[in-house]
């Protein structure tokens, strides 16, 4: 049996991340995904410049220009409060095209992303394949059980999702719902008075979460709410759902004479960042959705996928050449947690609770509408121009 130097489940951002950086080191990668490309994905579709930044290193950005109508760049992001306070920010516009936000829809990112994979000779990439589980040696994984048999590999990386069966074979799920969101979205014809920025309504219902108005270009849009069980309820999301749709003021006046796209309603689960396991055990490690890496006020998971499919692979190497693969975990826990740990993640779930008081963030729209560079802050902030840090600053009655 061939023994490849690493064994990736889940080929969507983290998958493929991981494996081009490992195979641009010249080593021998295996790339699984249970489903056939193109494929859907559920997703809000909102692609910030950190991340594009990076898909134009691996040449994925290339290939998506390279596609009419797949691009739909925003410049800025608009926030509503459940007042209707609108806060219209401007995002800074770095020289080129290497520092744009846009709205992709999975289908076409994740697709690119596998044509990159393909022209890589090192990587080995099978679709319509299932990882069901790890073939254990002891503590250590000696490789994957798939619906087309087993496979070894020195280092395995499960990036199969927020249900990955690897995650829960370790017990490394993150099962607390406290530590989670849940998203529904659904995509709309004939939206009315789009622009080119994002719309994120904090509708009194939903907070800490929101109601999103994402435009794709030819007045479609990825319509969404996201919603946090810790404080919500995740079994009335449908009802939230429609309930932004019909009734929030905002929302309503953008949707008013759209159509709801046939089969475009889905629901997800989002684990989030803040969540305090360690992500792996022995020779075996968790990125992106599969290892809880959501944003947990956000709800962003595509830049974190990029990056820890980026850093999981960088452990891979480390562990390697040392010829010691079990100390790809404690390379892999350096790296992500000096990175997001406390800047992102725990400064974040921290942040719900202020969110949560319907005054304060009432208070902090209005406080941000009465000047331009706050507005800008805050939206440059969303994407990742900023620290989230500087959010701190909106707190200064000076600034």
């Amino acid at each position: 049996m061939k023994l490849y130097d690493a064994v990736i489940s889940g080929a969507g951002p983290a998958g493929c991340s991981a494996a081009l950086s490992l195979s641009r080191k010249g080593y021998r990668v295996l790339l699984f995904d249970k489903a056939r490309f193109p494929r859907e994905k559920i997703c809000g579709d909102g692609v910030t410049a950190a991340s594009t930044a990076l898909l134009e290193e691996m040449g994925v950005l290339e290939l998506l220009r390279q596609r009419p109508g797949c691009l739909s760049e925003f410049k800025g992001a608009i926030f509503v409060s459940p007042g209707g306070t609108v806060v219209r920010g401007r995002m800074a516009q770095n020289v080129g095209r290497q520092g744009c936000s846009y709205v992709i829809a999975r289908t076409d990112l994740d697709e690119c992303l596998v044509t990159r994979v393909k022209e890589h000779a090192s990587i080995t990439f099978l679709d319509n394949t299932e990882v069901t589980g790890l073939v254990m040696e002891g503590d250590r994984a000696r490789g994957v059980r798939t619906s087309a048999g087993e496979f070894s590999g020195s280092v395995v990386i499960a990036a199969d999702g927020a249900y990955s069966p690897i995650a829960k074979q370790l017990d490394l799920w993150n099962r607390d719902k406290r530590q989670q969101g849940f998203a529904m979205r659904a995509w709309f014809s004939g939206v009315e008075g789009l622009s080119d920025s994002i719309e994120l309504c904090y509708d009194k219902a939903m907070l800490p979460g929101y109601g999103w108005i994402f435009p794709a270009g030819d007045q479609r849009a990825n319509v969404g709410v996201f919603l946090l069980p810790r404080f919500t309820d995740q079994r009335s999301t449908k009802r939230l759902f429609e309930q932004f749709v019909k009734e929030n003021a905002f929302a309503a006046s953008r949707l008013k004479r759209a159509v709801m796209e046939p089969g475009t309603l889905k629901s997800w689960p989002l684990p989030f960042g803040s969540f305090a396991g360690r992500r792996g055990r022995g020779n075996v490690l968790l990125a992106g959705d599969a290892g809880s890496f959501i944003d947990p006020i956000t709800g962003e998971g595509i830049y974190y996928a990029l990056k820890t499919g980026r850093y999981a692979a960088e452990a891979v190497v480390h562990a390697l050449e040392r010829n010691d693969e079990t100390g790809a975990l404690t390379r892999y826990e350096q790296l992500w947690r000096s990175e997001f740990s406390n800047r992102v993640y725990v400064l974040g779930y921290a942040f719900q609770h202020f969110m949560n008081n319907e005054w304060f963030v009432e208070t902090f729209m209005r406080y941000t509408a009465r000047k331009q560079h706050r507005a800008d802050l805050l939206a440059d902030v969303v994407a990742h121009n900023r620290k989230r840090r500087d959010l701190f600053k909106l707190l200064n009655p000076f600034y």
